[in-house]
């Protein structure tokens, strides 16, 4: 159990990892965009490789900003229960999470394996866009097991809250 957690932890930083490289980049690329644009040179396909990287980063951070605990959180009817009931809360919160995250994983997979046989291409570069599918998919699996990862240490009582 400790190696599913640990691996768990560590896929998740190493997306997040990603996540950031790519940030990285798409602010140089729009930062040499703005500076050739006044020169009258813009770079072609920008704002396309822009926003496959807003898909990347959007979808790679999820995972580890669930294991940091940095979504936002209504606490004002939980605070009120007593720790049994916050517990049975936390509890069916994380199984509905990943339920819903299961079946997002699971629909960008069947759109990405849709759109791989369409063959369908971005406009400038002619990028596939399967590829963003599978990886959106691939980060959301992870966001599940992230949450089934919180889930076994609430069943645990070892509660991060």
């Amino acid at each position: 159990m400790k190696r599913f957690m640990a691996g768990i932890v560590n896929m998740d930083k190493l997306l997040y990892i990603i996540a950031g490289s790519v940030l990285v980049c798409m602010i140089l690329l729009t930062l040499c965009d703005v500076v050739l644009r006044n020169f009258g040179h813009p770079i072609t396909g920008s704002m396309e490789i822009i926003q496959y990287g807003g898909c990347i980063v959007f979808g790679f951070a999820i995972p580890y900003a669930t294991m940091l605990g940095a979504q936002v959180m209504v606490d004002i009817v939980i605070e009120k229960l007593g720790p049994g009931r916050r517990r049975m809360v936390n509890i069916i919160t994380r199984g509905i999470g990943i339920i819903i995250f299961l079946f997002v994983a699971y629909n960008f997979t069947l759109y990405g394996i849709d759109v791989m046989h369409s063959g369908e291409r971005t406009a400038s570069f002619k990028i596939p866009y399967y590829p963003f599918a599978f990886a959106l998919s691939f980060s959301f699996l992870f966001q599940s097991l992230t949450i089934v990862s919180d889930l076994i240490k609430t069943l645990k009582g070892e509660d991060n809250e």
